[in-house]
């Protein structure tokens, strides 16, 4: 199985939004980079998915293999350039502006020109999160809501200057991903 939007996926942030989005995405059949800035968190946090998902297994309420190969298809990144291949990243980190920004700055000097830049927030304009940026079209919110591999909505929210077509790209990933844009 594999997402037709996207193949590979990066997210930035391991905690609980980071981590349910890695998972949701890698049960998609996405290939997932997980990167943390805290050293060992974005393993630490692949492994719990692994665990949770092993769980759910044993439960009968997917297969051992589906777990197995959920798990297989979720790699720590050792640092940002490690997205370099990415079709869509997803940040899900702090509720600051300033470090969204810095990190979509430094993202795109890494990143292909192509490559979608998701938000998570809830709170922060993406034309704010953009403004500045070389790629501003590029930029589109991707708001789960916790927990990402349950809670079935994901708001996809478009600035003054994200292209329509990055927008739809979202959507229809979400879509692939089972959830409701």
């Amino acid at each position: 199985m594999s997402s037709k939007t996207f193949n590979t996926v990066g997210v930035i942030g391991a905690g609980t939004m980071g981590a349910g989005i890695a998972q949701v995405a890698a049960q998609a059949g996405c290939t997932v980079k997980l990167f943390d800035a805290r050293d060992g968190a974005a393993a630490a946090a692949i492994t719990k998915t692994g665990d949770t998902l092993n769980a759910l297994a044993t439960k009968g309420k997917l297969t051992a293999e589906a777990a197995a190969a959920t798990t297989a298809r979720m790699k720590p990144a050792v640092d940002l350039a490690d997205f370099h291949d990415c079709d869509l990243v997803v940040e899900a980190i702090v509720e600051d502006l300033g470090a969204k920004q810095a990190l979509f700055k430094s993202l795109e000097g890494i990143c292909g020109e192509n490559t979608i830049l998701g938000t998570n927030t809830s709170s922060i304009s993406i034309t704010a999160i953009a403004n500045g940026l070389a790629r501003p079209q590029n930029v589109v919110g991707m708001h789960f809501f916790n927990p990402a591999p349950l809670m079935p909505l994901v708001e996809v929210v478009s600035g003054h200057l994200t292209a329509p077509e990055a927008a739809q790209r979202v959507a229809d990933a979400a879509l692939e991903w089972k959830k409701t844009p």
